[in-house]
């Protein structure tokens, strides 16, 4: 996973400094140990003469794809287009080579350059086109607009805080919090949704004031104004009377092409092992289209009862892979701060 920061300003709202947005990005470090970037922009409003509206964009990246190029926040060619974007394109391959054969020249090898030309020839509805698990914010500057945009199932998160004349938006509320003004105010609603769903649904967040874009949208924010927009949504209507066999290999053509799309990467693959159904499956199928063994990963604990390591074991036997377990033990418990900030 990667993580993204930023905000946009306009109407004389204060901007974000360099060193707020250098903080933002720097508490989203867990998410990308391998480097960071920056990039700030100012241009002028379409209002009254001289007024300015501008951007600022942070990056933290884990490179799986492109190890040595793909640097973010990247730009288009003529720079009047820059992006931020955490996640992976199962498709971009073949998104591309259709851009390139409309004329756009790549400099990079890896899907995140596919996001910028795509919007270029699409515009922010661009994501229908869009295959994978993601979230990224794109500044344009000639027309003066922030687009943030969300995966289909909201896989990848993104958040966000409107204020008068300004926007920002992150991977995690904590990178909010890293501007100064903004209040640490629990939402009474979204807390009670929490102890009553084990979550809190989409748009709010456990703190007032910030939300989460909901899962296949898109957001455009330009003088001043954040307007939502839904790109897609599921089939719920799709009936069709065949046989079960026929519905049983296509389930199977579908799982195999999921993994698949899933091992694009230039850095090791591996997968976490509960020997449940679901796991188990997945590094079935990945035992038949990798040709190393597969590196799996399972977490065991000291009560017999929740304890799943033997099943995992047997699946990994099954399967040849190389297996690791890891042991949670009581005192785990000590570090839950932690994990919660």
């Amino acid at each position: 996973m990667c993580g993204i920061a930023g905000a946009a300003w306009s109407d004389g709202a204060p901007p974000v400094t360099r060193a707020e947005l250098q903080q933002m990005t720097e508490v989203l470090r867990h998410r990308g140990p391998d480097e960071d970037g920056t990039h700030e922009s100012a241009a002028l409003a379409l209002g009254e003469p001289g007024e300015t509206v501008g951007a600022a964009l942070g990056f933290r990246r884990l490179a799986i794809i492109d190890v040595a190029g793909s640097h973010q926040p990247m730009a288009n060619e003529d720079g009047s287009v820059w992006l931020v974007f955490n996640g992976e394109i199962y498709n971009y391959q073949v998104l591309r080579r259709r851009l390139e054969g409309a004329g756009h020249t790549f400099r990079t090898r890896g899907d995140s350059e596919t996001l910028l030309h795509l919007y270029e020839d699409e515009g922010p509805a661009f994501a229908r086109h869009l295959e994978g698990m993601f979230a990224a914010a794109i500044w344009d500057r000639r027309r003066r607009q922030l687009v943030l945009v969300r995966d289909r199932l909201g896989k990848k998160p993104l958040v966000y805080r409107l204020e008068p004349g300004r926007l920002l938006f992150a991977s995690e509320l904590k990178s909010l919090l890293a501007v100064p003004g903004v209040p640490r105010e629990l939402d009474p609603s979204a807390l009670d949704a929490y102890l009553a769903y084990q979550y809190v649904p989409h748009p709010q967040t456990i703190l007032r004031g910030c939300y989460k874009l909901p899962p296949a949208h898109y957001a455009v924010y330009r003088n001043g104004t954040l307007s939502l927009h839904r790109y897609w949504q599921p089939d719920f209507n799709y009936e069709q009377d065949l046989p079960v066999e026929v519905y049983v290999q296509e389930l199977r053509q579908r799982l195999t092409e999921a993994v698949r799309k899933r091992l694009q990467s230039e850095v090791p693959l591996g997968a976490f092992l509960s020997g449940g159904i679901d796991s188990s499956l997945v590094v079935g199928l990945m035992s038949q289209l990798c040709a190393e063994p597969v590196q799996t990963f399972s977490i065991g604990f000291p009560v017999a009862e929740y304890d799943e390591t033997r099943y995992a074991r047997d699946v990994a036997h099954r399967f040849g892979t190389q297996h690791r377990e890891f042991r949670v033990e009581p005192s785990a418990v000590d570090i839950l701060p932690r994990l919660v900030w």
